[in-house]
């Protein structure tokens, strides 16, 4: 007789918070969905900022080797790479790509060129950029001409 009284008592229970959960999840899913979405605003700025980075490198390491290659195919190397790695063309069209000195042509061996490849992160985003939209990525090499 108690174990059928202490059942009731439990099921009585259950039901009077049958709502809780409905609370619970109001409350928790707001900021799981926001943390979430940080997350995938975060991995984003650091896998450009990567392929920035690459880029650059790549259009440097082409740029140090003798031979005649111009800034224009210097840049050209650096926004195929972009393309490749963050998968639209119109994102690698956005990027600014700069060279120190400006022209490549007739440098003497040892000269150092950098390369600097940037991008707004607003034009890349995924989501739509709350904290991240005033930022200025940027990814940069130097090496010495050969």
């Amino acid at each position: 007789m108690q174990n059928t009284q202490h059942t009731k008592s439990r099921l009585r229970r259950f039901h009077q918070r049958s709502g809780a959960a409905s609370v619970e999840m109001a409350i928790v899913a707001p900021l799981f969905f926001l943390m979430i979405m940080g997350l995938v605003e975060f991995t984003r700025m650091g896998m450009v900022k990567q392929a920035l980075t690459d880029a650059a490198r790549a259009g440097c390491r082409k740029a140090v080797l003798v031979g005649t290659i111009t800034t224009s195919n210097a840049e050209s190397i650096i926004r195929d790479h972009m393309q490749a790695t963050i998968a639209s063309a119109n994102d690698a069209s956005l990027c600014r790509i700069s060279f120190e000195p400006t022209e490549l042509e007739g440098l003497e061996s040892g000269t150092t060129i950098t390369a600097t490849v940037e991008v707004n992160y607003s034009d890349v985003s995924w989501i739509v950029p709350r904290f991240l939209n005033q930022s200025v990525l940027r990814g940069q090499s130097t090496m010495k001409r050969e």
